[in-house]
């Protein structure tokens, strides 16, 4: 009768096992569900530290592809710059980089910015980082101090010169109308580029250098197109809770990158300071 106790007590364990074994399978099966309904985004925007045309450089690459991604921008209330650490704090992105330039003194921005598809800010100059709802980007140029019409897109930043051009590069800073003597020496410098695979490339580099250094970097990156940023003392870099690099002054406009469109939903009022106009003529 011992015997046939032990033997029924150790059967009930093995099934009690087997029983642990088979909800936990089921709870695996579960999430793996839900992780093939919806396309994870953490793995597509990425950070890397690298070297292309000898340049030592910060790599982000947003992986446009997947749906989950959201590309946009952030500007502070007219004639205010704001620290970079506390742009980030009140947005939550994944990642974050200074996006246009801006006058020293008005504290203005000199491209145009188009935020949740609506004109946030009208500048006049530089090329556009153009971005649709669905994640198509195009680089346009613009016609100087003339309204363009960005309906067709949810994120705008212009600013410039273009660095690459159909893979090539190519670059006339004057014909842009960029006459700072400034942005023709060496600096720090940050550019965005597209790949040939809809990958946006973000590349910043502290070692000073040209802007025809730059774009030999990004063409080296494998990008079709891409434009300069701002940089030097405003260059600011910020990935997975980690500042890669400090700007040194404050800033009026950032890009930001999420990896879940349900937090950018949460804090997209908070991005811009008033309701903007409709991006349109």
């Amino acid at each position: 009768m011992r015997t046939t106790r032990k033997s029924a007590c150790s059967h009930q364990r093995r099934n009690g096992r087997a029983e642990e074994r088979t909800r936990l399978l089921g709870g695996l099966l579960a999430c793996l569900a839900l992780l093939i309904g919806r396309p994870c985004a953490a793995g597509s925007i990425r950070f890397a530290r690298t070297t292309a045309a000898g340049v030592p450089l910060m790599v982000l690459t947003v992986d446009l592809n997947n749906p989950n991604v959201k590309v946009t921008g952030m500007v502070v209330p007219p004639w205010h710059a704001e620290p970079f650490e506390s742009m980030i704090r009140r947005a939550h992105p994944t990642a974050a980089l200074t996006g246009t330039y801006f006058c020293e003194r008005t504290l203005v921005p000199i491209g145009d910015i188009v935020v949740d598809g609506r004109l946030a800010h009208r500048g006049g100059m530089g090329t556009g980082l153009c971005i649709t709802d669905d994640n198509q980007c195009e680089i346009i140029k613009t016609p100087r101090y003339r309204r363009v019409d960005w309906s067709a897109f949810d994120f705008v930043c212009c600013a410039g010169p273009r660095l690459v051009c159909a893979g090539k590069v190519a670059l006339n800073p004057w014909a842009e109308g960029f006459r700072d003597s400034r942005l023709y020496s060496r600096a720090a410098r940050l550019a965005v580029g597209v790949t040939e695979g809809n990958h946006l490339i973000f590349a910043a580099t502290r070692r000073p250098i040209t802007l025809r250094r730059l774009a030999m970097a990004m063409q080296a990156l494998g990008c079709m197109d891409a434009i300069n940023l701002d940089a030097g003392s405003s260059l600011g870099l910020y990935y997975n809770a980690k500042v890669k690099a400090h700007p040194h002054r404050k800033l009026t406009n950032l890009i930001l990158i999420y990896d879940d469109r349900q937090r950018y939903e949460r804090f997209k009022h908070r991005l811009t300071p008033l309701r903007p106009q409709t991006a349109s003529r």
